[in-house]
């Protein structure tokens, strides 16, 4: 089995920037506002889709979110404990968000802010789902051309992402060639070679969303 079994992603050969303490400690009261800003958003999610909210965050933001560190686990608890409850429909927390749920949520929207941060770089495309916790949801990814769109589903996002998280780092944070080989090779098996015919959108740069 390739890469690392958790969301907090493994080191790759070439070395991430690590963001220093000072920096780390800015870009934790820039998440704070980010959050306070977000909160309509945030209370709207479903309506808006969770690729807007990926969107208005800062590339700072993301990167400190993937960094496996204790700056990093901050910044991750902090998304959180907002976007938890928003994805089950209860950002104003009158109930209880479960540890289990707060879990579940987790492991798979951290993949999302390295696939979104991977995005942004142009090592790979990607349409997020509305909900991406949602049983039925699908990501339509593609590892960069001349490679085709898959379909998969967020289960199959844990099993990349448990079995190739080295190599999906490698893709998104540096366009890695030989990564971005292992990670098609394994998205079209998980997606049993189907290729999508993806519309062609108009897109905005900071979310992928059509205008």
């Amino acid at each position: 089995m390739r890469g690392s079994s958790s969301t907090r992603f493994a080191p790759v050969k070439q070395q991430i920037p690590r963001i220093e303490p000072r920096e780390a400690a800015k870009i934790l009261k820039q998440c704070e506002r980010f959050l306070e800003d977000a909160q309509d958003h945030l209370r709207q999610l479903h309506a808006f889709g969770f690729a807007e909210i990926l969107g208005r965050m800062s590339d700072d933001i993301l990167r400190l979110a993937i960094q496996p560190d204790s700056w990093g686990e901050r910044a991750r608890a902090r998304l959180m404990s907002d976007i938890a409850p928003a994805l089950q429909g209860d950002v104003a927390q009158r109930h209880a968000v479960s540890i289990e749920d707060i879990a579940y949520c987790s492991n798979i929207v951290m993949p999302c802010l390295l696939l979104e941060l991977g995005r942004r770089k142009r090592h790979i495309e990607i349409e997020f789902p509305p909900d991406p916790t949602d049983s039925s949801a699908r990501f339509k990814i593609c590892a960069g051309r001349p490679f085709p769109f898959r379909s998969i589903t967020n289960q199959q996002l844990l099993r990349l992402v448990s079995q190739c998280g080295e190599d999906l780092v490698g893709l998104c944070y540096f366009g890695d060639q030989k990564s971005r080989r292992w990670i098609e090779a394994e998205l079209a098996s998980q997606s049993g070679v189907r290729h999508l015919k993806v519309r062609s959108l108009r897109t905005s740069p900071s979310t992928g969303h059509k205008q």
